[in-house]
């Protein structure tokens, strides 16, 4: 509900996001009771509203009071603004009524690292440091835990002990270890593993789905056709991925009818949820309201997850965006593991942490450690060779290491105001790093005390 004060006239524009206008109803209960009043004329296409209003009453400001009501449960008021008209100002706006129904009450997070992350390193890790970062991140809260690929390991050799590592883990009870299955043969040595959750993985764009898998978009539909129905029959659930939905490395734009398209047919096939893959980075929250707009108009927004990868900075912004939208599935990755292959030093996965970090004042539940969970982050980083990816991580980190006594540098002669003259006959303090932990400060044509300090990160 809202109201806005009218001089002149106006157009009032709602923006509304993930939902059927069709069920969207308009109240309105105008105080304005001059007979030139004329009523207000609502006109209703694809996502929005259009409320043209007319009240032409001697510079009188009126108000008018309205209410949207849905019967859908995904309906959000983005915004309200106002349109320029030209009998005068433009309707203002001066109580926002935006809507919070469509924030998600529990946001369930899809840990990808030791599969999605890990896959991308270029060094080995051993079987019993991924069993190990398995069983920690089982420990945190989270309930899903992507953990490994049935995979030819002449294609991703980072994946050859995949049978290993599933049998090593500690299966505790509430969690899912889904694991990715490309084809049938796949899903036979992961069944025959003891996976009880398996995924298929499809591709938006032809080019990608040729280079990286090798067939065309339908060829590998029909193959995970065939994975789903063996899944069925043996009462296992699948989960749905959609590569390059928001642009391919090799075509460019991917068209949002391709991507709702592979989305639908995945479900078809019996995938419990399809999560959307910003596979090179380059979305924005605009193009990512613009796919969920599509993409919601085609199934429930209880069947779709998300997946960004933070290359240009902007995974944040797009899952908050699709929080807005309804969207409460969200992959990620411990420490941000796992680089994008396409964009050389750019970062990948978007950090689990960071999310956490995001959603934790908004009222959205997750069940998950943060502390815990940048404990193993900092933990599988330090075991890579690296530093965590996640900036929530490493400020965090920063934050528990307290500052030595002596960290602060202290001038044992400190320096003495001097006139204009006296400060051109000084020569200019020489700073000598060849010692890391000692600078020397050299004055000519005699030598200062060297200053002992230290450096905390």
């Amino acid at each position: 509900s809202s109201g806005i004060n009218a001089e002149y006239g106006g157009v009032l524009q709602v923006f509304l996001l993930s939902c059927n206008p069709q069920t969207v109803f308009f109240n309105h209960n105008s105080s304005i009771t001059t007979n030139k009043q004329q009523p207000i004329r609502v006109f209703q296409y694809y996502n929005h509203l259009l409320l043209s209003l007319f009240a032409h009453h001697h510079r009188r400001t009126q108000t008018i009071s309205f209410s949207l009501q849905s019967t859908s449960s995904s309906v959000m008021i983005k915004s309200l603004s106002s349109l320029p008209f030209r009998y005068g100002p433009s309707i203002r706006v001066f109580k926002r009524g935006f809507a919070n129904n469509s924030l998600p009450k529990f946001l369930r997070i899809v840990e990808v690292g030791p599969r999605d992350g890990l896959q991308n390193e270029k060094q080995f890790i051993q079987t019993k440091d991924k069993i190990e970062l398995i069983n920690r991140l089982s420990t945190t809260g989270l309930k899903t835990i992507e953990a490994t690929s049935f995979v030819s390991p002449k294609w991703v050799p980072q994946m050859s002990d995949s049978t290993q590592v599933l049998q090593g883990i500690k299966q505790n009870s509430g969690v899912s270890f889904p694991v990715l299955t490309p084809n049938i043969q796949g899903f036979k040595a992961a069944t025959a593993a003891g996976a009880k959750e398996v995924a298929v993985f499809a591709s938006a764009s032809e080019s990608f789905a040729k280079r990286n898998i090798n067939t065309t978009i339908d060829a590998s539909l029909v193959k995970y056709s065939e994975v789903c129905a063996a899944a069925k029959e043996q009462g296992l659930k699948v989960r749905g991925y959609v590569s390059c939905v928001m642009g391919c490395p090799y075509e460019g734009d991917v068209p949002i009818k391709k991507v709702v398209e592979v989305s639908s047919r995945l479900l078809e096939m019996g995938c419990y949820e399809v999560s959307l893959g910003d596979t090179i980075g380059v979305g924005t929250p605009g193009k990512t309201r613009e796919l969920l707009t599509a993409i919601l108009q085609a199934m429930p927004v209880s069947k779709v997850a998300v997946h960004f990868h933070d290359t240009y900075g902007m995974a944040l912004s797009n899952i908050l965006m699709s929080l807005e939208m309804g969207v409460g599935v969200v992959d990620s990755s411990v420490a941000g593991l796992g680089g994008c292959p396409y964009a050389v030093g750019a970062s990948g996965n978007v950090a689990t942490e960071d999310v956490l970090y995001m959603v934790k004042d908004m009222g959205i539940e997750t069940g998950v450690d943060l502390e815990k969970l940048r404990e193993i982050g900092v933990w599988i980083s330090k075991l890579l060779g690296k530093t965590p990816s996640s900036k929530v991580s490493n400020a965090l980190s920063c934050k528990a290491i307290p500052l030595p006594e002596n960290s602060i540098i202290k001038l044992e002669n400190p320096p003495v105001k001097t006139s204009n003259t006296q400060q051109n006959n000084t020569a200019t303090p020489i700073i000598n790093n060849t010692n890391s932990s000692t600078n020397s400060f050299q004055q000519q044509p005699q030598q200062q005390k060297p200053i002992k300090q230290s450096l905390a990160h």
